[in-house]
């Protein structure tokens, strides 16, 4: 069923809310970055999907973590050397398991996985869940064509870009100053300072590293007014102890963990 829009700040100031991101979609069950990863994660309900973009030589955006299809795929090499028709010869279901302790496997999961573009996510998935949209490329013609394609599908409420550096966020703010961003650039060192620097530069969303969570830093976060989405957590007892900092957002490759984990404290 097709829900409203809704606003992502409403998300994060929901009184006692939760926001579950799903790290390249249900990527702890299904193949990373897929359709069916994203599907499976908006089915348990899940707030967000993260995922990440690349270019074609054609300068199509897709969905690919790695700079190489070597890992989750039957290609070889960067993305960038083929052209969108040459990649959907491609099967992109090779790696099964979460990020950090998946295995590759020696044939697909999914029969006809192909990489997805941007487009196919948007238009599968809009108004149905929000997005970070982490870029890792910043060359044109393709930044501006993510940005032509986030006003088309006007995401200006639902979701934003995460950028690498200040120096590339730039970039999109001079293609299109109303696009919502995200620095990643301060992770692992996110201190005060590091978070002013955030707020001032115009973030909402920021996205710490889990080693530098505390309670501390959860308040931190709260009295500038930052909504903090957690890379990352996967069971349900760091699901618990992020949750009692006071964290608000977690980005997972268990969206269906930590959504259990959320109606076993009353939180869903």
């Amino acid at each position: 069923m097709i829900m409203p829009t809704f606003r992502l700040r409403e998300l994060y100031e929901a009184p006692e809310s939760v926001v579950v991101t799903a790290h390249r979609g249900f990527s702890g069950q299904y193949p990373e970055n897929t359709l069916l990863a994203f599907e499976q994660a908006v089915l348990l309900g899940a707030d967000l999907l993260e995922f990440d973009i690349r270019g074609t030589k054609d300068h199509v955006p897709i969905v690919l973590h790695d700079e190489t299809l070597d890992r989750t795929s039957d290609g070889k090499g960067s993305p960038n050397l083929y052209t969108l028709k040459e990649l959907r010869t491609f099967n992109c279901s090779y790696w099964q398991g979460a990020h950090g302790d998946g295995r590759r496997l020696a044939a697909p999961a999914v029969a006809g996985a192909t990489i997805p573009t941007l487009r196919e996510v948007l238009v599968a998935f809009k108004n149905r869940v929000g997005f970070n949209i982490q870029v890792y490329e910043s060359g044109e013609p393709l930044l501006s064509e993510i940005c032509r394609l986030y006003d088309e599908y006007d995401l200006y409420e639902q979701g934003y870009l995460s950028m690498s550096t200040f120096e590339e966020a730039e970039l999109v703010r001079a293609i299109n100053p109303r696009i919502e961003l995200c620095v990643l650039g301060s992770q692992g060192r996110m201190d005060l300072a590091a978070l002013q620097k955030l707020k001032a530069f115009g973030c909402t969303c920021i996205q710490p590293w889990r080693d530098e969570v505390t309670p501390e830093f959860c308040r931190m976060v709260r009295e500038l007014g930052l909504y903090a989405n957690m890379f990352y957590s996967n069971t349900d007892a760091d699901n618990r102890r992020y949750i009692g900092y006071g964290l608000k957002g977690i980005l997972t490759d268990y969206p269906d963990v930590l959504m259990k984990t959320l109606k076993d404290m009353g939180l869903r």
